[in-house]
């Protein structure tokens, strides 16, 4: 892991110090993309479960009723042909469920069963403690800073999108 940061502090050096925002992202991207590698490998050495799939079955898990094809689509920012494709796998492995919608034939709609509850359980666990693991150094005010910092990021990203509407 030292060797990716290395790396990514090799990039960062080229940045010009007024480019305070390219570099700030970039740290973001990077960081991001380092904890999701580590989420991906344990839920796969683990549980031999992919992200995708963890995924859908963390959305399930908090809506009991359960939820359409479309929600899961929408909730987890994919296509509904991605969605299809992992909602399946699940079902064919025993985790979820997916029944015709009562008011509409065409639509599915996916709950977990016991087996894919109690799973999940199981992987939510692994992922809170790897979380809490790579967060341990981070104290409450840095989470604070870096939190405000994200939601001024995100107010300029709402704003250029009404614009552009």
């Amino acid at each position: 892991m030292t060797k990716r940061l290395h790396i990514v502090e090799q990039r960062l050096e080229h940045i010009p110090q007024d480019k305070e925002g390219l570099r700030l992202w970039l740290r973001i991207v990077s960081c991001t993309q380092m904890v999701e590698q580590e989420v991906r490998a344990m839920l796969r050495e683990k549980f031999d479960m992919t992200l995708p799939r963890f995924e859908l079955l963390s959305a399930l898990d908090r809506v009991a009723d359960g939820l359409t094809m479309g929600e899961l689509s929408h909730w987890l920012m994919v296509s509904k042909g991605n969605v299809t494709g992992v909602a399946e796998r699940l079902s064919e492995d025993g985790f979820v469920r997916r029944q015709p919608t009562p008011t509409d034939r065409r639509s599915f709609m996916v709950t977990l069963t016991g087996k894919g509850r109690k799973a999940y359980k199981e992987m939510e666990l692994e992922y809170e403690k790897l979380l809490d693991r790579l967060f341990e150094e981070v104290t409450l005010d840095d989470s604070d800073t870096f939190t405000g910092v994200l939601a001024k990021v995100k107010e300029a990203v709402e704003e250029i999108r009404e614009q552009r509407e």
